[in-house]
């Protein structure tokens, strides 16, 4: 099938910040996606933002969506910050 318009998620930054985890400060790594609107294969403009969120030490995953938003309130504030820079 063709489509002549759509919605693509592109990835726009990553980066890894320090967070408190049991006591500990754990490496965190931060992505921050923008959801485009595309006419033929090409974004027009941007309409929203995406954040993820990955902890190794304890293998956690977070994400935010239009419907849900998982993440805890302390990361979610930073991955805020970090998506002020994209």
């Amino acid at each position: 099938m063709f489509f002549i318009f759509g919605i693509k998620t592109k990835l726009v930054g990553k980066e890894e910040r320090k967070v408190l985890k049991n006591g500990f400060m754990v490496k965190a790594i931060i992505s921050v996606y923008k959801f485009y609107f595309e006419l033929f294969f090409i974004p027009i403009f941007p309409f929203g933002k995406k954040y993820c969120i990955y902890i190794p030490h304890s293998d956690e995953y977070y994400e935010t969506n239009y419907f849900s938003t998982e993440m805890p309130k302390e990361y979610l504030e930073l991955c805020k910050q970090v998506g002020r820079n994209y």
